[in-house]
């Protein structure tokens, strides 16, 4: 029995761990995460008498009436300065400055100040912000929180789950610069603690086991083919509505023993079964029923298959299953079936493991395959490079090709019937299409002779070809003609395009619902580009899928389905060569030995014939120097081999007593948090660990790995800060810190919200909406990967897309890269750099219409760091009356003449004036008046986005650049930057300007850079 540790209990060793670790810093500092509170010491007072006694005065009587608390008028309130000028309130009273030098406030029709009274205030100013500037910030050190996905990542990491066990944690706050890694929006509530305790206690128990007790493995392949099974099962199954159950003769199900270095159980399926209802169709059976064969245990499915818009959505030959790609589904429930993509395969099946890691391999091929023509495409008038099949007599001939090359095949009937499925075998390849007849006029009288349809385009080799045809209303099928292309022939370079493709297998796992299913990913899709039968393997965590929750022994014959499901994926719809599935093989749980190896390396440090205590402190002692990512101290072990000891005293049980001692290292601060301990209020350099996971955590958005903590050990990390960033941003876990900075910075959620309608843009579906999210990513990580210039951040010849994304801007067929993102020319002024990436357009609209105060708001704080102030309260909102005759200048004229209004949207409505140009969608306008001329802050004129992007590529690149770093500097030491560190990093960012303000170079200006350095 394991110690019963009580809230109070936690509570107690949570605040012994922080006295162990962070005397320098109190608990409302950890409660709060606030690791530099913005609170300097006041002003000279001699500063702070003449703004009393000289200054609020004048302001009291030029600027209260109009911009205290009540009127504030463009949204601008002065009546709550005092002379303690804060650094956030520095760039304010600068612009007051400004805006009293150039006599524009007090406005004309208002009192104005005298010479005196102007030169005054001037000088106040200019003395109050120079010491301002010069004050020196306590630093005292920081601790933060690790926010949710680098707890996820590092708890993986430490642990060597694949497991998800985050989900019971509340999401991030997020600040106002986006991110949600920043110190004073991460709260920590005792309820929060608790979830930590939980999580800790499932993740032990996951990895910690019995090694005496050998595990259960479930082990069984699925084959696939055209009468492959000669003992198919004798009953008729059912699957439920819209499913098309393969012939029971074509698949087997075997299950299997896997070769294992290690002792285990087989775990063998439940065969035999007693129910009381099931489904015919959408009949349902209120009978009991009995069941006898693996076959009801194990079914083989496709669903979502009725209508398939060319050939045959999956077909069963000797070689296996052939599958075309699943066509996504419209979303829109009532206005389409919600059985999932059309069509996809899968493994429906009553028994899978409850927990633990699992493995599916599939064998599987690029079919060597035909292409089917579209419906009304011409025949080929027979010619001398024609070869003719008559099958009027029997379906079943051979013919002599005469030379290799690309044939197109013309199908003849004789009229009067209906068009049907065409069923062709020609050598090993078999495929199934409709046919499209059209009547054939031989002898000008007005009565069809024949009727004809262009049926397919397929590569054949020389020599004879053996073809076997079966359609609908045989006796009307007379001739097959095959005519060989031209080499130059359009037709020629269609089908070697189309050859040349290669399909993406994907697999995903889930549960079975009556109105279709709920399946997800097993990790990415993986191209499928030999001819030859090779092997895929995908693994998960069973516990990060989804399940069915039923009552055990539910007699329901369709109730707590699982499913595994393989699709040959869609990309952007061109055509191209079917998925071959020979075999689908599932293992769970997965082992590769025993104990597994997330039990080896928590007791790898331990001795066998170790007594329980010493065994005890080299687990914690290991366990705890890679948790607290630096050497575990005396102190801190022996408080927690006191909670091993406390816990071995009570039960006996040592595996137990373990357990309980790492569930306190992983609820400590230690491990929970980011801690820079310093020892006076001066700045301090980061000692070497420190530097390793501040390091880490900003790069990777984890623990850092064993080579950084061996620098940090031997004393030379800190010399080797160019070669340790190299290596970081060549390294796979780069992409956890793209995916958080990038989604953060570029607010790209806001697509993850966003309603579009989907009648209006029906191509900006949900599937596509998922991979144009993945765009600005993909297109940041490959400018810092190649060290390319900032100014390609806005204005670029290029974009970074996957097949997905090309085919929505229009440039369908300028990739084969499938689901990889790869770089791509586009030779179009709409396109190119951020500012036009349909994902972030779409996500800065309101779905049906764009929105330029939203696109414009966005350009002001995520790409010129110049955000605009938050708006008064009560300011109403934009009337959105669709039937209105005013063009949306004049709604935002009409709306900016209202009080408080005007002042905001100057730096807010000539950002956005540009971007009038796209849709809501994210694409260039059709048709329909826009505006996209504009007059910028600085009286700049642009004629649209393209001229926009001109004006920041060249004249703004200093701003464009400071925004990229100040946000980059922000996330990475997370918290907001003082006035001083903002204006450090505008200056030495300069530096850069020579050589085009590399992407990487500022990531490595940032990490060496007191800011970053320092604590």
């Amino acid at each position: 029995m394991p110690v019963k540790i009580t809230r109070t209990c936690i509570a107690s060793l949570f605040l012994s761990f922080l006295a162990l670790g962070v005397i320098s810093l109190g608990w409302s500092d950890l409660a709060s995460g606030d690791d530099n509170p913005e609170n300097p010491s006041a002003v000279d007072s001699h500063e702070e008498v003449l703004f009393r006694d000289q200054v609020q005065p004048l302001l009291q009587k030029y600027c209260y009436r109009c911009h205290d608390a009540e009127t504030m008028k463009s949204g601008v309130r002065v009546d709550h300065l005092t002379g303690g000028v804060e650094d956030r309130q520095i760039p304010f009273w600068l612009a007051i400055r400004k805006l009293i030098d150039d006599q524009e406030m007090p406005p004309a029709d208002e009192p104005q100040l005298s010479d005196a009274e102007r030169r005054s205030v001037s000088k106040w100013i200019d003395a109050a912000v120079s010491a301002a500037r010069a004050r020196d910030i306590a630093k005292n050190g920081s601790i933060r929180r690790l926010t949710v996905s680098q707890y996820r990542n590092t708890l993986k990491d430490l642990l060597g789950l694949q497991e998800d066990l985050t989900d019971s944690l509340p999401p991030d706050g997020i600040s106002k610069e986006g991110f949600t890694n920043q110190s004073h929006t991460m709260v920590l509530s005792p309820l929060q603690v608790e979830t930590y305790f939980e999580i800790a206690q499932k993740g032990l128990d996951l990895c910690i086991v019995d090694e005496n007790r050998p595990p259960v493995i479930q082990n069984f392949r699925m084959d696939l083919g055209a009468a492959i099974n000669p003992s198919p099962c004798p009953d008729n199954l059912v699957l439920g509505a819209n499913s098309d159950l393969l012939n029971n003769a074509d698949f087997t199900v075997t299950e299997l023993t896997p070769a294992k270095p290690f002792v285990f159980e087989p775990f063998a399926m439940r065969t035999t079964f007693d129910f009381i209802e099931g489904y015919v169709g959408n009949d349902t059976i209120r009978e009991w029923r009995k069941f006898d064969s693996i076959y009801h245990a194990v079914f083989a499915c496709v669903r979502g298959t009725p209508g398939y818009p060319k050939g045959r959505a999956h077909q069963a030959v000797p070689e296996g299953l052939l599958l075309r790609p699943a066509i996504p589904s419209p979303e829109i429930f009532g206005q389409s079936n919600t059985y999932g993509p059309m069509a996809n395969f899968k493994i429906s099946l009553r028994e899978l493991p409850d927990s633990g890691n699992f493995r599916v391999t599939v064998r599987a091929a690029r079919y060597r395959d035909a292409l089917l023509l579209d419906a009304g495409s011409p025949f080929e008038p027979a010619g001398k490079n024609s070869v003719t099949a008559d099958v009027s007599m029997s379906p079943e001939t051979t013919i002599v090709i005469p030379e290799p090359g690309v044939y197109q095949l013309d199908v003849y009937c004789a009229p009067g019937g209906s068009a049907g499925e065409l069923q062709l075998q020609f050598g090993d390849r078999q495929v199934a299409g409709q046919l499209d007849e059209r009547k054939i006029d031989l002898k000008g009288d007005g009565n069809a002779d024949e009727v004809a349809a262009a049926f397919l385009l397929a590569r054949l080799p020389g020599g004879e070809l053996k073809i076997n045809a079966r359609y609908r209303d045989l006796a009307r099928l007379k001739r097959l003609v095959w005519n060989r292309l031209d080499d130059q022939d359009e037709r020629t370079r269609r089908f070697s395009q189309f050859e040349n493709r290669s399909p993406s297998l994907g697999v995903y796992l889930g549960l079975r619902r009556d109105c279709g299913s709920t399946l997800t990913s097993v990790g990415a899709p993986q191209r499928v580009q030999s001819d030859e039968l090779q092997t895929y393997v995908f693994e998960g965590a069973i516990n990060d899928f989804p399940s069915p929750d039923v009552e055990k022994d539910n007699v329901n014959y369709l109730a707590g389905i699982r499913e595994i499901g393989v699709r040959s994926e869609y990309t952007d719809g061109r055509d191209m060569p079917r998925l071959l599935v020979k075999s689908i093989e599932f293992e769970g749980p997965y082992f590769e030995s025993w104990p597994p190896a997330t039990h080896q390396r928590i007791f790898s440090s331990v001795n066998s014939l170790d007594q329980p205590m010493d065994q005890a402190r080299g687990v914690i002692r290991s366990f705890a120097t890679k948790a607290f990512r630096r050497p575990v101290t005396q102190a801190e072990e022996a408080a927690i081999l006191n909670v091993w000891q406390s816990s071995f005293d009570a039960t006996g049980d040592a595996r137990q007593s373990i357990k309980d001692a790492l569930t306190i290292v992983l609820t400590s601060p230690q491990f929970l948090f980011l801690i820079e301990n310093s020892a006076s209020p001066e700045p301090e350099d980061l000692d070497a660990y420190e530097l390793a996971s501040k390091l880490s955590y900003f790069l990777w958005n984890t623990a850092p790995d064993a080579e950084l903590l061996e620098r940090a050990a031997d004393g030379t990390l800190p010399g080797l800060l160019d070669d340790q960033l190299d290596r970081m941003i060549r390294d796979p876990r780069f992409e956890q810190f793209l995916s958080e900075f990038v989604s953060q910075w570029l607010s790209l959620d806001k697509l993850d919200v966003v309603a579009v309608d989907s009648q209006q843009f029906p191509r900006l579906t949900r599937d596509v909406k998922t991979h144009l999210r993945q765009e600005p990513v993909r297109f940041v990580a490959y400018l810092i990967e190649n060290n390319l210039p900032l100014r390609q951040l806005v204005k670029s010849d290029f974009i970074v897309a996957n097949e997905v994304v090309a085919s929505y801007y229009g440039l369908g067929g300028s990739t084969e890269s499938g689901f990889q993102f790869v770089p791509l020319p586009h030779g179009r002024t709409d396109l190119g750099g951020v500012l036009t990436n349909a994902g972030i357009l779409a996500g800065l609209s309101n779905g049906r219409e764009s929105n330029p105060i939203k696109r414009g708001a966005w350009v002001a704080r995520k790409i010129i760091s110049e955000p605009p102030a938050d708006p008064p309260p009560n300011v109403p909102q934009l009337p959105e009356d669709e039937g209105s005759p005013l063009t949306l200048r004049e709604k935002l004229e009409r709306h900016r003449n209202q009080q408080g209004c005007a002042k905001c949207h100057e730096g807010i409505d000539p950002w956005g004036f540009p971007f009038e140009q796209f849709d809501a969608a994210g694409l260039l306008k059709s048709s329909g008046k826009s505006d996209p001329r504009s007059t910028l802050p600085d009286g700049t004129e642009v004629s649209d986005l393209n001229g926009l992007k001109d004006y920041f590529a060249t004249g703004r690149i200093d701003q464009i650049a400071f925004g990229f770093m100040r946000h980059l500097a922000c996330y990475a030491v997370g918290r907001s930057l003082t006035y001083n560190e903002t204006e450090s990093i505008r200056e030495h960012g300069k530096k850069l300007r020579s050589n085009d303000y590399r992407m990487h170079d500022m990531i490595r200006l940032i990490v060496k850079s007191d800011l970053f350095l320092k604590k």
